[in-house]
């Protein structure tokens, strides 16, 4: 039989421009689908098991579009760290250090941290590719977590089990691709995570981007993360060979010039945007105004709980704020006083729900509460607090957490009521997760750090690298675009 929810009574904020929102509206869910939403005195015959949601606010699930949950168990390892100072330091050493099982046990997690924030959609760009066994065990760790979500295989050109590091080895993880493929599910898909740009030669790049065309998929790929430098930056290079594909998902991209912002938005890409790590970790800050200039609706993202919070109410707090206070510096900077504030709450909510669907290509599925849409449905309900809601969506966004998530829907099956994960026993994923987490820090056994003029140095061997690799891209293909020889 098929499962009626009337969700009815709080504020109903669909995020559909031309539904608007519902003082005291109703949400009516049958199967995987929204069928109504209105006035709740409008939907109050329906024949369905009532959610009540008075006091609360009514949104679509919010989505996630860079959320590494496989690389997230040792929370809080890099919390002091810059980028460099993480990559060179700790992440390779205990991502090295897990089992297939312990993928499989962090992908789980990761993806219900998601939920319990009132995230319904992740993209997760791979991190643990190590091996077949590796890969697999990430995909069916966010499909037991029960979120709707894209694996995105983390490409390279490293070693792999029985093949030596090379074109051999990137050709062995595009077999496995297919693979896994067979293993998608209604909810989790096979998406790609492209080489990082400019770290290897640039036709395996061009293999993984005609690849992932061929067969529809969506991929995405960390680019231009680092302000003064060139590290994962190949836009232009991409561009000029027809490489930058139409729904694209570019990530960070804090460095970026104008003309490559100009490039990915004449190509229909769409940016990933990571308020926290960004901002800790030295990349720059979160471009959501350069975004917004250049006709792009940026989308939101965790990245890693590594280091910033699981909690995505959170992330989309702080790319409000922190870009409101650079559109002030910018007037005080011509010895003006601002007099209006132009971001709103709502358009950080549709960073993190709308655009977000339409950045994974689930545009016309999800990301709004519209009629025909698949029931991805949130209510936050901030029940500890001791004043009225005055502005729902404002309460939501400047003063929401994970604990006021009080119901999750995922295509129609509650995952979170009554503020506590279903489906699940909790106690034993933490259990796990404390003696798991104790032996991969002990096994990564990590050495001396990195500092200093070590790491300038990785920066300039970075940099180096990336433009190595790209010029030796334009000398094998004479027949490119705006050559200047």
């Amino acid at each position: 039989m098929t499962k009626r929810y009337l969700i009815v009574g709080g504020h109903v904020s669909t995020m559909d421009d031309e539904l608007g929102d519902f003082r005291e509206g109703a949400v009516l869910v049958e199967g995987d689908r929204i069928v109504d939403v209105g006035p709740a005195v409008d939907l109050s015959g329906s024949d369905a098991e009532i959610i009540d949601a008075r006091g609360g606010v009514v949104l679509p699930g919010m989505v996630d579009t860079h959320r590494h949950t496989a690389s997230g168990l040792p929370a809080g390892v890099g919390v002091d760290d810059s980028l460099l100072e993480l990559l060179s330091n700790a992440f390779d050493g205990y991502l090295r250090a897990m089992t297939p099982e312990d993928v499989r046990l962090a992908s789980l997690i990761g993806g219900l941290q998601a939920i319990d924030s009132g995230v319904t959609t992740v993209l997760d760009p791979s991190d643990v590719c190590r091996t077949r066994e590796h890969a697999a065990a990430n995909l069916q760790g966010l499909i037991e977590s029960g979120i709707r979500g894209f694996f995105g295989y983390g490409m390279n050109e490293e070693a792999y089990p029985g093949v030596e590091a090379g074109p051999d080895a990137h050709a062995a993880r595009l077999r496995d691709i297919d693979l896994l493929r067979e293993s998608e599910t209604e909810l989790v898909k096979v998406a790609m995570s492209l080489t990082h740009p400019g770290t290897g030669p640039f036709d395996l790049m061009a293999r993984e981007i005609d690849f992932a065309r061929e067969r529809e998929m969506l991929a995405c790929s960390h680019t231009a993360p680092l302000v003064n430098s060139r590290l994962q930056n190949d836009i232009q290079a991409r561009y000029d060979r027809g490489l930058l594909l139409p729904g694209h998902v570019y990530i960070h991209v804090t460095a970026l010039r104008d003309r490559e912002w100009k490039m990915i938005a004449e190509t229909g890409g769409y940016v990933s945007i990571s308020p926290e790590t960004e901002m800790q970790m030295g990349m720059g800050f979160p471009p959501f105004r350069p975004a917004i200039d250049h006709g792009l609706a940026p989308s939101l993202s965790s990245d890693t709980v590594t280091a910033g919070a699981a909690d995505f109410l959170s992330q989309m707090r702080l790319g409000l704020q922190t870009q409101r206070a650079l559109d002030h510096h910018a007037v005080h900077a011509r010895g003006a006083v601002p007099t209006r504030v132009d971001l709103t709450v709502r358009d950080a909510y549709l960073w993190g729900s709308r655009n977000g669907a339409d950045a994974v290509g689930l545009g016309a599925e999800i990301g709004t509460l519209t009629p025909g849409k698949r029931a991805d449905v949130i209510v936050v309900n901030p029940k500890r607090s001791l004043l009225p809601i005055v502005n729902p969506l404002g309460t939501v966004v400047l003063h929401g957490h994970a604990t006021d998530v009080e119901t999750v829907i995922i295509n129609g099956e509650i995952r979170k009521r009554h503020g506590r994960l279903l489906g699940h026993d909790l106690d034993a994923i933490r259990d796990r997760a404390r003696t798991t987490v104790a032996r991969i820090l002990d096994d990564a056994a990590p050495g001396a750090r990195a500092t200093g003029d070590q790491l300038e140095a990785l920066v300039d061997s970075i940099d180096i690298t990336t433009q190595a690799n790209i010029a030796r891209a334009y000398m094998d293909d004479t027949a490119s675009r705006g050559l200047p020889w």
